[in-house]
């Protein structure tokens, strides 16, 4: 639906949740959070929210995205 060229990530089993350091310490779920990867690896952008209204704006991420390509 969204035409996306790039994989986006679920991680049922919170093996990334944990290594990314965004499991939430006592809730057991992550924290809201966005990566933006390159094709090298490299994380470009990050947002970790504190809690789980704690999202960044829409078009924040859009602008980041766009700046990997």
């Amino acid at each position: 639906e969204l035409n996306l060229t790039f994989p986006i990530l679920s991680d049922v089993y919170k093996n990334f949740i944990r290594q990314y350091g965004v499991l939430h310490p006592t809730e057991g779920i992550a924290r809201p959070s966005m990566f933006v990867v390159n094709k090298e690896g490299t994380i470009t952008w990050k947002y970790v929210g504190a809690e789980a209204s704690d999202r960044p704006p829409i078009d924040i991420v859009l602008q980041q995205l766009a700046a990997v390509k």
